[in-house]
């Protein structure tokens, strides 16, 4: 497995099965990014990776001999290095808005992203806690889902990228949506047949939907 990047290739240390892996896999997957993706584990990370990002986290991404490893920095890096189709909008308070969109859903305290890797690895207690919490705010964002095609925009952003991989672990987080939730169901079905989801899926992330 080639484990120092090629200089002249765009190269992504991915985890397997992880929500900002999968995130970014399927920016590039959707811009049609040529890319090198190499899945490594937490615990195993060679010193080859170790020496490029000293933070131990994934997903890493090296490109143009540059490296990057916070998940907002490598999408928006992505969207504005390869634009199109792009996923921020021009004007600076609508960005403004995704990339909060993004912080409330991916880094505040008892975001998203932090619920779900509680359902999946928490103690039992823990794990019924935040899957209750995560149901409960989905459901009470469900106008929004509604109201427009894509999460508050007609197209897709970066926001909608950040909750795709929470929707298609619906099952093995064990939240059902019945039929009130009907417009989740059917934004979800939107980003799983949006170009380049599929290619982003991993081999254990395709067990998932």
């Amino acid at each position: 497995m080639q484990l120092k990047p090629n200089p002249a290739s765009t190269t992504l240390y991915s985890a397997s099965q992880e929500l900002e892996s999968h995130a970014v896999r399927f920016i590039m997957a959707h811009k049609s990014i040529e890319r090198e993706v190499v899945e490594l584990a937490f615990d195993e990370m060679p010193e080859e990776v170790l020496e490029l990002n000293p933070c131990e986290t994934l997903p890493t991404l090296f490109d143009r001999g540059m490296v990057l490893y916070d998940l907002s920095v490598i999408m928006e890096y992505l969207d504005e290095r390869f634009p199109f189709p792009p996923l921020l909008p021009v004007d600076p308070i609508e960005k403004a808005e995704k990339r909060l969109l993004v912080y409330r859903f991916t880094r505040a305290d008892s975001c998203w992203y932090e619920l779900t890797k509680t359902i999946l690895n928490g103690a039992k207690k823990e794990a019924d806690v935040a899957r209750k919490a995560l149901n409960g705010s989905l459901l009470e964002l469900l106008p929004l889902f509604a109201h427009q095609p894509y999460f508050k925009s007609e197209t897709m952003t970066l926001v909608d990228v950040c909750i795709a991989p929470i929707l298609w672990r619906l099952d093995i987080l064990g939240i059902s949506l019945n039929e009130k939730a009907k417009p989740i169901q059917d934004y979800a079905n939107r980003l799983f047949e949006k170009e380049g989801f599929h290619d982003s899926l991993t081999f254990a992330e395709k067990d998932f939907g």
